[in-house]
Formats: structure tokens, C-alpha cells, sequence
């Protein structure tokens, strides 16, 4: 028996689809609430100043230590568990509350820390002056986040947000892009990113990719590999699998049903894909995640 597909939803107490808390706060309060692998609908980001343990993202297991720093897209399945006492920050926010315009959508966008599904990974942080500038936004947020009643409260708290975000990402440049590629470019990698967790049940080829974005197919796949490693197409087929991963452990729906969900036209023709990319069969992979997460 595999659980609900479980997604875990602001406090009924957060007036707006907002969140800050101390990590101890978290283990407090919402321990009950994430003993097995869950996801948000909304952006979250986790901060660890002190302490260590571990965090599975999307079934993969990565060491937490103080300064790893997690940006967690919508949809990701994650269960983080530490050792013993531990500090830190946790950010959540949806996107209607940050997306609300234009602009707070291309932060979110361009920012990199968000939508990298193919090559997730923590980013590290170890520069005590570029914890401080990541700390004091945080800490205006938390502050802020206490006076619900306030004029304008949600407008600041978005703008604090913004420079948390621009903050981090300054912070973590050089684990983002490589430094030789324009921003231009690294934008049109985003976008595509972007497009990708949008469409990707309902537009399986690159073309489709190329022409919202206004380029060619053979310019998207370059573009694409040489800022990530992996050509556009590889982005394609590894988001489609994530997302049967994540379906495999949520719920019980059976393999047939998860492959018309995810745009196959039959059972066979997504087993052979998954194989294809994961090197298990579905079955397989299934009954390994029930092992892992009894």
C-alpha cells in the first residue's frame, strides 16, 4: 500500500500563501506531519545554519551539513531528517502570492535556484560574509512576517523576497551557470526550464519548446547543452520520469493510468521509456521505493 499523493498546504493560521519559521520551529510544530516523503504546491526554500542529517529529494539521498542551502520546486517529493539539534531557515511562498506580476515572475525565473530537475543539487555555502547577506533579508522577512496586520504587509514581504532571491542568487553564482556564458543565454536556458515544468505531459518534442520560445530546434538543444550538459531533449524525457518516479511512490494508481497521465498512448510504450532512461523496469523501481519508505 503506497500513501495519498500528500501535499502539504500553508498553515490555516498565514492569511496569505506565505511561510517563514526557524528549522526548529518546523521540527516542532510539523515533525507529525513529515515523517514520510511529501510535496508542496507551492516554493520552498530550506536554509541550515547548524546541524546535520540528510535529505531525500525526489527519491535521491543527499547529506545536509550547515551551510546547504535547498530551493524546492512545486511538485518535488522530499523528506528531510536530522540528526539532532539543528538551526536554520524555512521560506515557503506560492505563486500567488510571488508571481503576481510580470516581473516577480522573471526573478523567479532567471534566478536559477528553482526548476533545475535534471541537475538538482544543494547549493553550498561557506563565505560567513555571504551568509550574513543572506541572514539579514531573512531575518527583515521573519520580523515583517509577525506584523499580518500591517499596511501594505504582503507588498513588503514580497519585496524583502526579491532581495533574498537576488541575494542568493548572487551567492551561489558560480554553482548556477558557468561564468563563461552570457546572461542572454543562460535566460533562454531558464525560460526553456520554465516552459518544460509548465507543458511537458502535453509537449513531448523539442520543436514545440523552440517555437514559444522563437528559435530553432537545433539552437534550443545547443543552447541548452552547452549551459546544462544535456541537450534540450534530455530535460524533456528526465522530467517526464521524475514525475513517474513521484507517481510511483504517491497513491496506487497502476502503471497503465500513470502512462496516459503523463501523454503516453499505452502501458508498453511508457514501460520501455522508463527502462530506457532509469535502467529499471517501473514494477521494479515501485516496489524498491515500498522497501525503502515502509
Amino acid at each position: 500500500m503506497f500513501p495519498a499523493m500528500q501535499t502539504l498546504a500553508f498553515a490555516e493560521t498565514s492569511p496569505i500563501s506565505f511561510e517563514i519559521h526557524p528549522m526548529s520551529w518546523v521540527g516542532r510544530e510539523r515533525q507529525a506531519r513529515n515523517e514520510a516523503p511529501h510535496r508542496h504546491e507551492y516554493h520552498v526554500v530550506i536554509g541550515v545554519t547548524a546541524g546535520t542529517g540528510t535529505h531525500d529529494v525526489d527519491f535521491q539521498r543527499y547529506d545536509v551539513r550547515p551551510g546547504t542551502w535547498w530551493f524546492l520546486s512545486p511538485g518535488q517529493a522530499h523528506h528531510l531528517s536530522m540528526d539532532g539539534p539543528h538551526e536554520g531557515w524555512v521560506v515557503a511562498f506560492g505563486a500567488d502570492f510571488f508571481g503576481v506580476s510580470e516581473t516577480s515572475r522573471e526573478v523567479l525565473v532567471n534566478s536559477g535556484l528553482f526548476n533545475n530537475l535534471l541537475n538538482f543539487k544543494p547549493f553550498e555555502l561557506s563565505d560567513s560574509k555571504m551568509a550574513q547577506r543572506l541572514e539579514s533579508p531573512l531575518r527583515a522577512i521573519s520580523e515583517e512576517f509577525q506584523r499580518s496586520e500591517a499596511p501594505l504587509h504582503a507588498d513588503l514581504l514580497r519585496s524583502w523576497l526579491t532581495v533574498f532571491l537576488i541575494e542568493s542568487t548572487r551567492a551561489f553564482a558560480g554553482q548556477l551557470a558557468g561564468p563563461h556564458e552570457t546572461s542572454r543565454t543562460v535566460c533562454l536556458v531558464r525560460q526553456f526550464q520554465d516552459l518544460v515544468e509548465r507543458e511537458y505531459q502535453t509537449h513531448p518534442r523539442v520543436a514545440d519548446y523552440a517555437a514559444k520560445l522563437g528559435i530553432t530546434p537545433s539552437h534550443l538543444n545547443d543552447t541548452v547543452k552547452k549551459v546544462t550538459g544535456q541537450p534540450a531533449s534530455e530535460h524533456i524525457k528526465q522530467r517526464v520520469v521524475i514525475e513517474a518516479k513521484r507517481r510511483a511512490f504517491y497513491g496506487n494508481a497502476t502503471a497503465k493510468e500513470i502512462a496516459y497521465a503523463l501523454g503516453f498512448d499505452d502501458e508498453a510504450h511508457f514501460s520501455k521509456y522508463f527502462k530506457t532512461n532509469t535502467g529499471q523496469t517501473f514494477s521494479a523501481y515501485r516496489k524498491t521505493l515500498q522497501s525503502r519508505y515502509a
